[in-house]
């Protein structure tokens, strides 16, 4: 018995050592700690996510273009954890990929189009501002496979409106023909006996929480977008006519809110209804038709509804063929290219019992 508790305390004794050897290894860092290029690029090497942070910071804060420019050859190779993964290890990875990326940003680093995709599904807004320094040439066809992607997913959705507002300031027909083909007019006529008003609508928002900075680890920057809602704060990464995104540089540890009103909008029919707007060379709200029209009919008889709405659809179908023709007159859409704009027609019935039932 008496060996055994021996050989347990020396057990004990023989991980402490180990775990002090461990802890010793671990260099002490601070911002005032004296580094070379040579000791930052051994750190960006390293493969620990705590000294690629502080090899990024110290790169950053000192302009070391050697350090900088092997940077976006790491992204490539960097296998990135999930968004969603709560393990420190994994958080760990994430915030060093941050750092490099914040890095890369600040600095102006030319970061090559390989990179900027291996980061984009998970670092959307870093991604959208290092491709808006890059020439249409290289960008473009990366951004169109954004635009076509932005089905599913926060960050695709957040890609394919950046990429829709980048590539319709030289867009070629094929994509304003997808433009047009998915935008939408919806066209809400309510059938009343005297006009009946309507409206009303709420919404939510929500918040991320402010949390404390790994002990031993650098300041860490990330990066969120915005849209209309610039301030003395931010910069813009894409402005089309009145419509800006934004992009906003904040401490990963401070939080922000998201109640601001600055989200940006997905691509949808009123954000398309923007891009054909600049097309024409209009103001949006001065378009001829807009995402939403609401109207009314009075109700007599059947007989005239019917020749009323049908007037209406009539009227609205009208302008959607305008716009087209437009379009194709000044070049934006080929003959070949029949898509127009989609109307949706809601009635919705005011008077109790309904004469339409």
């Amino acid at each position: 018995m008496m060996l055994s508790m021996k050989a347990s305390w020396f057990a004990l004794a023989v991980l402490a050592a180990m775990a002090g050897t461990v802890l010793a290894q671990q260099p002490v860092i601070t911002p005032e700690t004296p580094v070379n290029s040579t000791i930052l690029l051994q750190w960006l090497h390293s493969g620990d996510p705590r000294l690629i942070a502080w090899a990024a910071d110290f790169a950053r804060r000192t302009h070391d273009s050697d350090v900088v420019q092997q940077m976006p050859a790491l992204l490539e190779h960097w296998t990135i954890p999930p968004l969603a993964g709560t393990d420190e290890s994994e958080a760990a990875q994430r915030r060093a990929i941050t750092a490099v990326l914040d890095a890369l940003i600040q600095e102006n680093a030319h970061v090559p189009i390989s990179s900027i995709q291996a980061v984009a599904d998970f670092f959307p807004a870093q991604a959208a501002i290092l491709i808006s320094r890059l020439p249409p040439s290289e960008s473009r066809s990366t951004l169109s496979g954004w635009f076509a992607g932005g089905a599913d997913g926060w960050s695709s959705r957040l890609l394919a409106r950046i990429a829709s507002m980048m590539l319709a300031k030289d867009p070629d027909p094929n994509f304003v023909a997808n433009v047009v083909a998915g935008s939408e007019e919806n066209l809400i006529v309510s059938v009343t006996s005297a006009g009946v008003g309507s409206g009303g609508a709420g919404g939510m928002c929500g918040d991320s929480f402010a949390r404390s900075s790994p002990a031993g680890w650098p300041e860490v920057y990330t990066y969120y977008l915005g849209e209309n809602h610039s301030n003395q704060y931010s910069s813009p990464v894409i402005e089309l006519d009145d419509d800006r995104i934004d992009v906003w540089r904040i401490k990963e540890s401070a939080g922000w809110g998201s109640c601001t009103g600055s989200e940006v909008e997905p691509l949808n029919p009123v954000t398309r209804h923007r891009l054909v707007a600049h097309w024409l060379g209009v103001p949006d709200k001065e378009m001829s038709w807009q995402p939403t029209k609401q109207a009314s009919i009075v109700w007599t008889d059947k007989a005239a509804y019917e020749q009323e709405l049908g007037a209406l659809i009539e009227a609205e179908r009208k302008k959607l063929y305008e716009t087209v023709e437009t379009l194709r007159q000044r070049g934006l859409l080929s003959e070949s290219q029949p898509q127009e704009p989609r109307l949706v027609v809601t009635i919705k019935c005011d008077i109790k019992p309904c004469p339409l039932m």
